[in-house]
């Protein structure tokens, strides 16, 4: 479950105010909900990963200019603990699921999220998500490139434009397999 968050999924977030009509449009947040509900009935895995950073933002360089983060730092949005960095209401974590912070595009980098598939065995990950062409595209070629399998759930998440999320689902297909919330629910 990636970046399903306040600030990138609620219209009042510092990116959701860009992204959620595409949430919104794209129905993102009912197919991401039945495809979570049914992997929690099975007993998968599930696993938040949420963008969030400490006071002062010591993760992100000083004089690194990254147009899509500054935006947070300008407003000092996104601060780990924060309303911005809460899961939606709509498909919060239930106990005992697993929340990642990391601190960009890449659910890897930094963070404990290769540890705790491999602790639990999972060599293949499904993913649902907002920013299509940032936080799911980079996720699913570094774990192409870590050796997991991974399936994106196309219906189950959203971009910042129909052309962004349509050239990803062009892109993706070369490091994942693409289907829909309804086909994973069946196949389970």
């Amino acid at each position: 479950m990636l970046h399903w968050q306040n600030s990138v999924a609620n219209p009042k977030g510092v990116w959701g105010k860009d992204l959620y009509p595409q949430v919104k449009k794209n129905n993102s947040i009912k197919y991401a909900k039945r495809a979570l509900k049914a992997a929690r009935d099975k007993g998968m895995l599930v696993i938040y990963v949420n963008i969030g950073w400490r006071p002062g933002f010591p993760e992100l360089p000083a004089k690194q200019y990254y147009p899509l983060l500054q935006g947070a730092k300008d407003t000092n949005s996104g601060i780990i603990g924060s309303w911005d960095v809460e899961v939606i209401d709509a498909l919060k974590p239930k106990k005992g699921e697993k929340i990642v912070i990391n601190f960009g595009s890449d659910s890897f980098e930094a963070t404990d999220l290769d540890q705790i598939l491999r602790c639990n065995g999972i060599e293949h990950v499904y993913v649902s998500g907002q920013c299509i062409e940032h936080v799911v595209a980079t996720t699913v070629k570094r774990a192409a490139n870590m050796g997991y399998n991974a399936t994106i759930l196309k219906d189950a998440m959203s971009g910042f434009t129909d052309s962004n999320y349509d050239a990803m689902l062009d892109i993706l297909p070369l490091y994942c397999k693409v289907t829909t919330s309804d086909k994973f629910v069946k196949s389970l």
